[in-house]
């Protein structure tokens, strides 16, 4: 190939690197355990020899077989030859060859196969048979015109002869390199091989045909003893383009499960195959002998020969430090048998071990120089090899070679065995010693990197006479030899790397180009494609090939030629995507490719695209996309090629919809919706869809492009949806669902999708799995039999098998289709009695019930490993279905807040939000649990003092406090700027329902609110509804600004047709329980903007008394019982505090307004409880010790006194609605003096969690509350006091807790009760 010579690789190699490898084994009798193999082998016959033969005794010289003349022809010949076709097209194109026509040539061509198992074709070379490792497009040749072009083709003819006359010069300077020409009879031997190989039809054919061509007995020279086993690089038996051809037929035989003819294997599946082609010794020594005449050995060097120069002369240079290359060994053989499934161990199988006499041999790095490195490696190779075989394999061979190798995925990826390189570090010390050799393989010149290929060649020929020797002694094999055979192979493919990197280096520096070898489009593909399957990749090479693939094909097309074929740039973009690697080259590359379908409006180029190769370019667009950065500095150019070939992709689908396989389509609607291409937003964005969408110069052209292309997908995938894989499936319902794509088309493509789950549940993975679900419920296709099918394989079996995120989409999607688990009470330990939770059978009785179990049990064993949005989605959906789960809940906020825990520094202000709704609804969740269960529920307390206090008991108090303060720390960090509306209302909802105040983060919540309705930014009705009321809860004392500006906001928002608010415009933006929820906070704020309050009247009880009709305008059965009290309440404070705006509630009410009989309530989301819990009137202990206390004192009072409507109006002349409604009482009362005693439990303070001042010892009121240490009494309890004092009673506040510490001491108790008097 175009291996740098020796002199020239001096200049280029200044500096050192380390070379960490295990040491060789001994030298050993070759010939006795090459018989012992043969002998016990189950695989071949290796040929017979003596066990007292000495190894090497008697060889005869070996021909010096020089395999240039095996090369393909130099690339101009092959590019001018190529371009005539492509000439042919332009010309076709010019003359006015149609779309249609052209597409239907495509439709004759042959299909190409997935850019993962690219199929080979056959190019001639001098008289041998190559395989290629690209399809070459085949291209039906248009009839070109006479009249057009004649210059152009004028210029191709002489192009031609200019490169028949090089290729001549080539050849003649090939054959003379040598010092004379090549043997007739093994040129004549090497084609005659190479067209048997290509007759061969299984691997096991292939195999045996190589141990009998490199044998003793296939010599046509008398005394010819050489070997494979016996020589190095195949013992003048074979040449490159053999060995090239062997790997390469090789590899596609394991592809198709064809490891031997015989009926009990040919059917076997490729997985199989490939196990048993590794496990093959043959191949092992196939592998080694290839690798060997890769690195530039001669093939007359026995294998003896090898041990003592690799072992004596190079291995005392070797470095140290093989406890880190151990490590990586040993990483690289867990990764392979994993691959291969055999065992590594025993037998020689660990080679990353020193023998304790081999210290010795080992030299400190620190002593090691460049120079003497560099010196020593020359110096041994010059020993190995013989010019001629410097250069080898051509760049046809080194493709196949890598692709093959690739193929078989027996090379291990670059996470295990570090890539080798020859790398310029530039850090010395005085004496010229490298000081940065310990962190990766690095070399110090191909040289070098050439040892390391032919030591690993000798260890697994030694481990293979090793396992010969354990079957002769009865032993079984273990593929001792495996692990070392995969470095190997990683070896081979990174030295060809660094040849490659190093020939277009000096190319493209303007240097002489050590060989004449040059790889054309398709190799170049072909060779990307490899690396990138093979995870052995890295941006120095990608850079060199595509720049120099860009050079070849831009030089093309300035004379006149098309360029690439399609098939090399699709292969070409997919391996960068493939392989991860972004940078200026890539980008150049998409550019290009965007620039080549634009050309003449496709006429020359894009319509040469099949499906499978604008698919695919599609696809690695995407990917690529999504791998970017944020504010790069190229974005705009590689936004606007995405778009254009994306726009090429879509057009495509549209003209020939039906020439799409399954695969093809489903990719490109993936590609369309990962980079948001064609994304419609009027269908609003989910909790998924935060991604960004690529740039457009055209958006709307864009939009609808995507919206036909989509329609034709949805309608043509429909009647073949029973061909699409399951990954397939996943991917074409995941893409419609992202795209925001809502048609009937659309419905009934997610119907059919959901259908294929339900009859293939097994066939689903389970990111599948996941993901479909997440797809059908965000669309909100409500399949039952889908959600279940789904939902029955994450079960407790088989659920550690499943990644966090295909857990939480999963649960995520049963959670918002609805579809709750049969035993809801399941887990909830804190509430629900043991006798009355379900058994573990019981649980597994249902699928989705066990599908929950499934997931909160592999979250609170592994949290660590979910991502904060795995976590967020997982409790959001337990507390959405309304499934209590205390021991998930505490183990997570744990793992948050823990002293080294998470904390939300990573969170995203959804996640932030989401997460605490979450936390809050679990304890919300315990009104539904005592509502159903009564006195069964172990709970004393009731309204919101159940919930605090069932937070407590579920999470911990100090715990719950201190989640909740570093979530307010990190919103403000994060920004409140970056959190949505939602999010804003979300986070607000949560610290309310709980009763902890954040008053920073209040504050900077209020301003940001502030600031938004000043910029005019949408807000929904709830969500203006859950701010404004979780505000007046907490008491957290907003500017009086918030409601005049909130006021205006909302008014313009319910403005009818005529600019005036009615029912049935309000009824577009609010439900009646928010409007009645914004009425109860104005009045706990205290203030009542009169458009506001015209507004609310108007949407809750309208204007002409029919409730009947309110309840068809709204869409609901009336109003809830808490929004009747909250109504009275409002009422009350309106008619004392701002009775200009005479504002009345129906005559009748409440009759006829409340919820139908039997009507089940929603899910409770806004919690006020100053309702039917307020009048449900228990006396606790506490509060008739006061009331003893008082009485003692002399202090006359009743427990519990009611006043309802009646009293109201005809004491205190207020006009509320003529049915009597109890709805305000008072603890104590002593009702002649109008004195009252509110003794204040937990329930009517919240906690100031950001407020460390100390408790007061005293309530000071005047008419306001003053706070109280880390309490501050809530808006509930600030209204009622108001109230109550309007109506001119005296009322007194005994908190809990300056009673409670008193310790029961009598006296003390009385002298407190009559301070308070």
């Amino acid at each position: 190939m175009m291996a740098t010579p020796h002199n020239n690789v001096r200049r280029h190699s200044r500096h050192t690197s380390s070379i960490k490898r295990a040491p060789l084994l001994g030298a050993l009798h070759l010939q006795l355990l090459l018989s012992i193999l043969v002998a016990t082998s189950n695989y071949c016959n290796f040929g017979s020899y003596s066990s007292d033969h000495e190894y090497g005794v008697g060889q005869q010289s070996s021909f010096k077989l020089f395999v240039e003349c095996f090369s393909s022809p130099p690339p101009i010949s092959s590019t001018s030859s190529r371009l005539s076709s492509l000439f042919s097209h332009r010309r076709a194109a010019l003359k006015g060859s149609s779309f249609h026509n052209r597409h239907n040539r495509h439709h004759q061509q042959q299909p190409l196969h997935r850019a993962d198992s690219t199929k080979s074709s056959s190019v001639h070379l001098h008289g041998a048979t190559s395989n290629s490792a690209e399809v070459n497009a085949s291209s039906a040749t248009i009839p070109s015109t006479k009249k057009a072009y004649k210059k152009k083709r004028s210029t191709k003819k002489q192009s031609n002869n200019y490169s028949q006359k090089k290729y001549s010069k080539q050849k003649g300077a090939a054959a003379a390199a040598g010092g004379g020409s090549i043997p007739k009879h093994m040129m004549n031997a090497a084609r005659q091989y190479n067209s048997q190989l290509t007759k061969c039809n299984s691997v096991s054919e292939l195999l045996s045909s190589f141990m009998e061509q490199t044998s003793t007995t296939s010599s046509t020279t008398a005394g010819d003893n050489t070997s494979s086993a016996t020589h190095l690089a195949g013992a003048n038996k074979l040449n490159s383009v053999n060995f090239s051809t062997c790997l390469h037929r090789l590899a596609r035989f394991a592809a198709k499960g064809s490891y031997s003819s015989t009926p009990s294997t040919s059917n076997m599946n490729q997985n199989d195959a490939r196990k048993q082609v590794l496990s093959d010794p043959r191949f092992a020594l196939l592998v080694c002998s290839m690798a060997e005449m890769a690195s530039g050995v001669d093939a007359s060097t026995s294998v003896k020969m090898g041990n003592e120069m690799v072992l004596q002369q190079w291995g005392t240079m070797k470095c140290g430090n093989n406890g880190v290359e151990g490590e990586r060994m040993r990483e690289a053989d867990d990764v392979l048998n994993d691959i291969v499934g055999l065992s590594s161990g025993g037998g020689g199988g660990d080679t990353t071990k020193n023998d304790e006499g081999d210290d010795h041999n080992i030299i400190d790095v620190a002593t090691v120089t460049v120079a003497s490195r560099f010196e020593a490696a020359e110096q041994i190779m010059n020993q190995l090899s013989i010019p001629q075989t410097k250069n080898t394999f051509s760049s046809r061979e080194c493709s196949n070679v890598c692709w093959a190798l690739a193929k078989l995925r027996v090379s291990p990826p670059s996470s295990a065995f570090a890539l080798g390189r020859v790398v310029v570090v530039g850090n010395h010390d005085e004496n010229g010693s490298e000081k940065d050799f310990l962190s990766s393989r690095q070399f110090v010149s191909l040289d070098e990197m050439a040892l390391d290929v032919v030591s690993s060649t000798l260890q697994v020929r030694m481990q293979l006479f090793e396992e010969a020797r354990k079957r002769k002694s009865g032993g079984s094999s273990n593929g001792a030899w495996i692990p070392e055979l995969s470095r190997l192979a990683g070896k081979v493919m990174d030295l060809i790397a660094v040849k490659i990197i190093n020939e277009y280096g000096m190319r493209n520096d303007g240097g002489t180009s050590s060989t004449n070898t040059v790889f054309n489009p398709q190799e170049m593909a072909s060779v990307l494609w490899a690396y990138a399957k093979a995870n052995r990749a890295d941006d120095a090479l990608f850079s060199t090939v595509a720049a120099e693939l860009i050079r070849q094909t831009g030089y093309a097309l300035e004379r006149g030629g098309q360029g690439p074929r399609p098939q090399e740039l699709s292969n070409t973009i997919w391996a960068f995507a493939t392989a991860g690697i972004r940078g200026e080259q890539q980008i150049e590359l998409v550019k290009f490719a965007a620039n080549a379908l634009d050309e003449g409006e496709g006429l020359f180029f894009g319509n040469e695209f099949k499906p499978q190769e604008l698919a695919n370019t599609g696809w690695a667009l995407a990917t690529l996309h999504s791998k970017r950065g944020e504010g790069t500095s190229t974005e705009t150019v590689e936004d606007d090629g995405i778009v254009r070939i994306l726009r090429w992709v879509a057009k495509d689908i549209m003209q020939r919809v039906d020439s799409y396989k399954p695969q093809e389509i489903s990719n490109s609607v993936w590609a369309f919706s990962t980079v948001g291409f064609g994304y419609d937003e009027s269908c609003g964005t989910n909790v998924h869809n935060d991604y960004v969408h690529v740039a457009t110069n055209d958006p709307v052209g864009d939009k609808e492009l995507v919206y036909e292309t989509l329609e034709v997908i949805a309608e043509n995938a429909l009647s073949r949806l029973h061909n699409f894989k399951a990954q397939e499936l996943n991917n074409l319902a995941w893409g419609f669902t992202r795209l925001g794509h809502r048609t009937e088309r659309t419905e009934k493509l997610l119907v059919g999708v959901g259908e294929e789950l339900t009859k293939r549940t097994w066939q689903f993975k389970p990111q599948d799995i996941g993901t479909t679900l997440w797809s059908l419920a965000t669309a909100e296709c409500f399949d039952k039999d889908a959600f279940m099918a789904g939902a029955s394989r994450l079960n407790l079996r088989h659920i550690r098998s499943f990644k966090p995120q295909e857990m939480s989409n999963t649960v995520w999607a049963l959670a918002t289709a609805g579809f709750a688990p049969k035993h809801i009470r399941a887990f909830d330990t804190t509430l629900v009695p043991a006798s009355l939770r379900p058994t573990t059978k019981m649980v597994m009785s249902d699928s989705i019930t066990e599908c929950f179990a499934a997931v909160a049990s592999e979250a609170m064993r592994r949290p660590q490993d979910f991502k904060d949005q795995e976590l967020k989605d997982v409790l959001w959906a337990f507390s959405k279905i309304g499934v209590r789960h205390p021991a998930l809940f505490k183990k997570v906020a744990h793992h948050l807040v823990a002293a080294n825990g998470r904390g939300f520094g990573g969170f995203s202000s959804q996640g932030l939000g989401n997460t605490l709704w979450s936390f809050a609804k679990q304890a919300q969740l315990s009104l539904e649990v005592i509502e159903s269960l009564g006195d069964s529920v172990k709970l004393g307390s009731t309204g919101r003092l159940a919930v605090y206090e069932t937070s407590c008991l579920d999470i911990g108090e100090k715990a719950i406090k201190t989640l909740f303060v570093r979530a307010a720390e990190g919103g403000v960090e994060l920004g409140l700027d970056r959190f949505t509306n939602q999010d804003l209302s979300n986070t607000v909802w949560a610290y309310s329902t709980l009763g902890l105040l954040h008053s920073g983060f209040f504050k900077e919540a209020e301003n940001q609110v502030l600031k938004r309705l000043k910029n005019l930014r949408p807000f929904k009705g709830q969500e203006i509804a859950n701010i404004l009321w979780s505000f007046a809860t907490l008491n957290a004392q907003p500017d009086p600004v918030l409601i005049d500006e909130l006021s205006s906001y909302i008014a313009s928002v319910c403005s009818g047709k005529k600019g005036v608010a009615d029912e049935y415009s309000i009824s577009k933006v609010f439900k009646r329980q928010e409007l009645a929820n914004v009425a109860w906070s104005c009045a706990v704020i205290g203030r009542y903007p009169e458009e506001l309050m015209k507004i609310l009247y108007t949407g809750i009880v309208g204007t002409a008394n029919d409730p009947n009709r309110m309840k068809q305008i709204f869409h609901d059965d009336g109003l809830q019982q808490s929004s009747i009290m909250t109504l009275y309440y409002v009422q009350l404070a309106a008619d004392i505090e701002a009775s200009k705006l005479q504002l009345a509630l129906p005559p009748g009410f409440p009759n006829g307004w409340g919820e139908s009989e039997g009507h089940v309530r929603g899910n409770g989301d806004d919690l006020i409880e100053m309702s039917s819990s307020m009048l449900t009137l228990t006396i606790s202990k506490l509060q008739r010790d006061v009331s003893n206390t008082f009485t003692e004192i002399g202090f006359e009072n009743v427990l519990e006194h009611v006043i309802d409507t009646n009293e109201i109006k005809d004491e205190y002349g207020f006009q509320l609605p003529q049915t009597p409604q109890e709805f305000l009482s008072i603890d104590i009362a002593n009702i002649g003096q109008k004195v009252g005693v509110e003794v204040d439990g937990p329930g009517h303070f919240v906690r100031l969690i950001d407020d460390t001042r100390k408790p007061s010892n005293k309530v000071t009121l005047n008419g306001m509350f003053a706070d109280k240490g880390e309490n501050r009494v809530n808006g509930p309890t600030l209204l009622k006091h108001r109230l109550l004092t309007h109506l001119g009673w005296n009322i007194i506040h005994l908190p809990y807790w300056e009673y409670q510490s008193l310790g029961g001491v009598r006296e003390k108790e009385k002298k407190y009760c009559e301070s308070l008097l």
